[in-house]
């Protein structure tokens, strides 16, 4: 007995049922839980700014940074010091304040009232405190661009996570169908191979096709769980909370010139910034480090009731350290070279962010003349490939195992244009994260 024998004593109401199921709704398809919640890609982006912890605790080194300029420019305070008479050994007594009488006066004897007050004030020279306060203001301002670069960098994994979820769960909506397909027909299958119409390799085969296909969408639900876990961490979310992706538009304006997408890049990229605020940093590490050759000065008032050159003493005085070994010349030399490391940094960082542009660019160009190419008409015409397969086989001018395949072609081409869809949307984000700009 043949396979068309099999079909024609088959009901046609069975086989025509089995092979023209419609794939399940899409939730339903990929198993989601009944916790489910619908989202637009402008939604989570909100829920992102608002929530992420790491966006949180960069804007508290921001906080900390600006209390370091504030600190940074707080002058030293003043030192105050007391001297008293703790034990006299003359008279056996302890902590003797008062007045002395007239004859211990008239005999140079001071038994009571013995104090030194003094009061230094530490004074920074050389313009040290500003140059503290200006390279405290270029860590504020690193501070700043790194939370801009982390903003960046975790918008991108935003929107490439969500649409990769999106379009993954396309992709096993297509292929249950397919499931549901080759489970019924491995039955119908499995019944003819006990009537002697199939042979039991033929069976075989089809059970490792399935198996291949569960492979696959085994595959994606791995995908989809990582893109699951992914949003999770970004959306700071609790629990098993599905998120189900509403849409992700297809959109082919026209290209950025070359030019003013690398223009945008040098200018805007966070990244690009910090490597020419590392020089600035530098600089101005190196000019405090200069201003440190220079030491400090210390200034004070001191007062002496009995204890001096004569009673009731009071003078100033000065002290400052002698720069004649130290001139902090290991620093400075440490400076200069963080200067040109800097510089060669930043060197370094610009030709990246061309690189990267570049590679964007033209992955983009790639994705849009491919895109473009495609006919009118050619989603349609796929849709024909199912309905005319269908008209042959009602015809009896193919066999089931050609329908089916014509079937996997169809299934094959919407896959393709599923992932050439998120190929376009994922090139652009791509340039977008690379050049700092919303062109898309």
């Amino acid at each position: 007995m043949n396979f068309r024998t099999i079909a024609r004593k088959a009901s046609p109401a069975f086989v025509l049922g089995w092979l023209l199921t419609i794939p399940t709704l899409f939730a339903q398809t990929v198993g989601i839980q009944p916790d489910t919640v619908q989202q637009t890609l402008p939604q989570l982006e909100q829920q992102f700014l608002d929530r992420n912890f790491q966006l949180l605790a960069q804007r508290y080194q921001i906080s900390v940074a600006e209390a370091n300029v504030i600190q940074a420019g707080l002058r030293y305070n003043p030192n105050v010091q007391f001297q008293s008479n703790f034990f006299n050994p003359q008279t056996g007594k302890f902590f003797q304040y008062g007045q002395n009488s007239a004859a211990d006066v008239a005999n140079s004897q001071f038994n009571r009232g013995g104090m030194t007050i003094q009061v230094q004030q530490l004074l920074m020279l050389a313009g040290k405190r500003s140059k503290l306060v200006a390279v405290a203001e270029s860590n504020r301002a690193l501070a700043a661009l790194a939370f801009r670069d982390i903003l960046r960098t975790l918008r991108y994994q935003l929107n490439t996570t969500y649409a990769n979820l999106f379009y993954d769960l396309q992709a096993v909506a297509l292929l249950r169908g397919e499931e549901g397909r080759q489970q019924q027909l491995i039955e119908s299958y499995r019944i003819a191979q006990r009537t002697g119409g199939v042979a039991p390799y033929e069976v075989t085969r089809l059970e490792a096709a399935l198996r291949d296909l569960r492979a696959t969408i085994a595959n994606y639900q791995s995908q989809i769980a990582d893109e699951q876990a992914t949003l999770r961490v970004l959306l700071r979310q609790t629990g098993n909370r599905f998120i189900l992706p509403t849409d992700v538009p297809v959109a082919t304006p026209p290209l950025p010139q070359l030019s003013v997408a690398i223009d945008s890049a040098l200018h805007n990229r966070p990244d690009a910034a910090i490597a020419l605020e590392q020089i600035n940093y530098a600089e101005r590490s190196l000019s405090l480090e200069k201003a440190r050759r220079t030491p400090d000065l210390l200034a004070g008032f001191v007062f002496d009731k009995y204890g001096n050159a004569f009673n009731n003493f009071t003078g100033l005085y000065t002290a400052m350290d002698l720069p004649i070994r130290n001139r902090n010349q290991g620093a400075i030399k440490a400076a200069e070279f963080n200067v040109k490391s800097s510089q060669a940094g930043a060197d370094n960082q610009q030709t990246i962010v061309q690189s990267d542009v570049l590679n964007a660019y033209d992955k983009l160009s790639t994705y849009y003349n491919q895109y473009s190419t495609l006919p009118t008409d050619y989603i349609s015409r796929l849709q024909n490939i199912s309905v005319e397969a269908t008209r042959s086989y009602n015809a009896r001018t193919i066999g089931l195992l050609d329908y089916l395949d014509k079937i996997r072609t169809y299934q094959q081409a919407q896959l393709n244009l599923i992932n050439l869809r998120n190929n376009l949307f994922q090139s652009q984000q791509l340039l977008n994260f690379v050049t700092s700009t919303r062109f898309y």
